[in-house]
This record gives structure tokens, sequence and C-alpha cells, in this order.
């Protein structure tokens, strides 16, 4: 069955199903539903992986899902409301999990999700990816209700195609991460240390095999000298198509400067000099409507390079007062080891990312 005719058919049998459920509602007889997986079957192996320290309570969620595979419109109606009051972790577990699964055999949402969704299954893919779910009940809190109602309605969509399944489904498709260097973020004003549930975020998942090593330096434009990053790639997954289609990165405009990208930033030691990293900023995934400044600094959905410990490339002082004066620098890439120059220029990519002067990464 494919995705198109499984949703029409699903919408068929819940417009067959109204009549029936809403005079069963009316006559006060709402019942108990199990088709689908219970709470047991939906808990975490490992709440704190997930951002709680507690196993969170996943019976609404199990009845939910249960109304759902048996076209009870009432019950839906009325336990989606329900959840939707309930901590973020519920939500993030009941659509991550499904997403997870549907992510095993589709390279996206689906043409009918909707934009909170298809930004959410991006985060899925990267949890799956990584094998750290840490990242999505964090995401949802960040949501405003509407859009973590979009994400309900379309997770329910595919648990009733998807139907009852095996116990365990967290634990299989999360097991314990190996090999992935974890760093901790907090947001801006919190003690890392006194941080309760849902302050800390976890973002081992951003581990990505694609390495590179970094260089400075600066690009003569039309206008000015600007200051520039040269990334060069130091793994197989690293390289033009990273750079292009995972990161998002536009053709390199020679002699050029694009507009400047307040998603990408390029962390700078305020004191050193040194280079600390480079990132994307999760909320520009999740909150685009926002104005950049409203976004949050410190959390992220992209780790494209990060410094050693010490940091070790350091600017020189032109480069570190171009880089003040714009606020801004030219990341561009790949170039090979010692090269001036890239091979073919038709495959060298840039993005013109924001400038933070900090202390930390």
């Amino acid at each position: 069955m494919t995705k198109s005719h499984g949703r029409k058919s699903r919408a068929r049998n819940k417009g067959r199903a109204r009549g029936a459920a809403f005079a069963s509602a009316n006559a006060g007889t709402l019942h108990q539903h199990s088709s689908g997986p219970s709470a047991a079957d939906l808990q975490p192996a490992d709440p704190t992986r997930w951002g709680v320290d507690t196993a969170p309570d996943m019976r609404t969620a199990s009845a939910l899902v249960s109304a759902c595979i048996d076209r009870c419109a009432p019950c839906q109606q009325s336990l989606a409301d329900k959840l939707l009051d309930e901590e973020a972790v519920v939500l993030a577990v009941l659509a991550g999990s499904v997403y997870t699964l549907h992510a095993e055999s589709e390279p996206d949402a689906g043409g009918l999700a909707s934009r909170a969704t298809q930004v959410f299954f991006g985060l899925v893919q990267q949890a799956r990816d990584y094998r750290d779910p840490g990242m999505l009940p964090a995401a949802v809190e960040m949501l405003p209700r509407d859009s973590r109602a979009a994400i309900l309605e379309d997770a329910l969509d595919l648990w009733t195609y998807y139907g009852h399944v095996d116990a365990g489904l967290l634990r299989e498709r999360y097991p314990s991460p190996a090999g992935l260097s974890t760093v901790t973020v907090t947001v801006e004003g919190s003690d890392p240390a006194k941080a309760g549930p849902g302050v800390v975020v976890d973002i081992s998942a951003l581990g990505h095999p694609a390495a590179y090593s970094v260089r400075t330096d600066m690009t003569l434009t039309g206008s000015a000298r600007v200051a520039s990053v040269a990334l060069v790639p130091e793994s197989a997954e690293a390289g033009y198509e990273d750079l292009r289609w995972r990161c998002g990165w536009e053709p390199y405009i020679f002699q050029g400067l694009p507009s400047a990208d307040p998603a990408w930033v390029l962390k700078i030691d305020h004191t050193s000099g040194a280079l600390l990293g480079i990132v994307r900023l999760l909320d520009a995934t999740l909150l685009p409507e926002r104005q950049p400044w409203e976004w949050r600094q410190d959390v992220y959905d992209r780790i494209l390079w990060r410094a050693p410990v010490p940091a070790s490339t350091s600017a020189s002082a032109e480069w570190l007062e171009a880089a003040r004066r714009r606020d801004t620098a030219l990341l561009y890439g790949p170039l090979d080891a010692g090269a001036a120059a890239p091979a073919d220029w038709e495959r060298l990519v840039s993005v013109h990312a924001h400038c933070q002067f900090t202390d930390r990464m």
C-alpha cells in the first residue's frame, strides 16, 4: 500500500466511523482501547537519554493510538487534548518512535505532512542516525501548541497505518551510543550543575562522521577583503556533497559575497582569537519566523567543526579586525590540504556566517 493510498483509505474509514463514535460519546459510553502498543511498549528504556529523570507516563499516548486504530473519533479528540497538556517528552516519545520506524523505509515525512512535522522529522533522522533522541523533547517543548497538535495529528496518522508494533520499539532503535563525543549546551543564564530536566540540551546526536580541519585566510570580494575560513575534508564523508546538501551551502560566488546567513555561526574565543567551532543554530529551524537576535546562540542542530582542546587554530590580527568589523566571515570549501585554490571551482560552496566572540563553544 502506498502512502497516498493509505492516507486516503484512512481518511475514508475515519469519516465512516464518526457517526457511530459520536453516538457513543453522546450516550456517555466512551470505552477503553487496547488495539495499539501498550504504555509499557512505548516506554523508553533509559529516560535520561530523553532528557528526563523518570520514565514518562505513556498511558494517554497508548490509549490515543488505540483509539485511532479503532477509529473512535470522540476518544481521539478527548485524548489528544489531554496529551497536548502533558509533558513534552510524551509527545516526543510518541511521535519520535513512529517517525523513527517510518524513517527506516521513507526518506521524508510525506508530502501531506505539516511544516512542523517536516522539521520534527529532520530531527528524528538525526536521532536515528546517531542513536540519541535527547534533542526531541526539547524541540517539542519549544513549539507552540498548534505546531505540537500538527505533529501529533501526523504521527497518529502513521500509527493507524503501522498499527500495533513490537514491544521495545524505542529500545531497538535507540541503543546506547558508541564512539560519540557528548557536548552539553545550556540555555543562556543557566548553571549546568544545577540544571533540571529540560534545561540542559544533550546534543551528542550532532557528532557527524564528516570531519574537517579549518584554516583562516582573507578573501577578495568586489568591495573589500573579508575574513574567511576554508574547510578541508578529513574523512570520506566530508566534502562537496556534505557541504552542499547536508549543510545547504550555496555555490561559491567568485569575487562576490553572498547575503549573511545568521543560522550559521563561527565561534571565536574573545580573548585569544582562537577559532572554537562552526555551528548551525537549532532555532533557525524551529523558530524561523522569529528575528535572528531572538535565537539562542548556544543550542545547535549542526556542529560542522569543533576545535580540539586546547584550541589550536588562531587568526591573524588582520583577520580578527575584519571579523569584528563586519561580525561575519565567509566559510567555504571543500579545499584540498595545502591547496591555495580549489581543484574544481564548480564544486566549491560557501556560506556567509555570523561571528560570535565568546568564551566557550
